[in-house]
């Protein structure tokens, strides 16, 4: 239980930071509890046997499963249809292993998963700010302090090239 504790306070602040830029309409009450409970899913997911390995960081797990906790809380206070930055969002996530909300993954998505972690951090995050946040690029030239569009285009496509070479691969063995 004590790694847990460690686990929890480890990367509370920088998920509140986080969650209070992606879901700025959200109370930092609310994060807070979207933080707790994504790390008791997390051990109970563990505990149960549901979860038992991950392609992905510990980290990035745990704010997937925070975010859709803050999504679910906004969705069921809210009396208007959500966002739209919501609702892709809420499509985007398929990847995700909270076994609780998502359906189990099938071959293909878990081989691109295990490959995308194997991918340098750069490279995740160009990835995910693109394919799951669903920003554009010049929002990505101006998160990541690319000097040109182009450079963040070529790395892109760079990036989907060497993934694509790992998961060929990985099938061939």
């Amino acid at each position: 239980m004590e790694a847990f504790d460690q686990l929890y306070s480890l990367y509370r602040n920088d998920f509140i930071k986080a969650a209070k830029y992606r879901f700025s309409s959200s109370r930092e009450d609310d994060i807070v509890d979207a933080w707790q409970d994504a790390v008791i899913s997390f051990y109970d997911q563990i505990k149960s046997g549901k979860l038992q390995s991950l392609s992905c960081t510990i980290k990035s797990f745990l704010y997937l499963i925070g975010f859709r906790i803050l999504i679910k809380t906004y969705n069921y206070n809210s009396k208007h249809e959500p966002f739209d930055s919501f609702a892709s969002e809420n499509e985007n996530l398929k990847y995700a292993y909270d076994m609780e909300l998502l359906p189990e993954l099938d071959e293909k998505q878990t081989l691109l998963n295990k490959k995308i972690v194997e991918l340098p951090e750069q490279s995740r995050r160009m990835i995910m700010l693109r394919y799951v946040d669903g920003k554009s690029i010049a929002e990505i030239k101006n998160e990541m302090n690319y000097q040109s569009e182009n450079a963040i285009s070529v790395n892109l496509s760079r990036t989907l090239k060497k993934l694509k070479e790992l998961i060929e691969q990985a099938r061939n063995i």
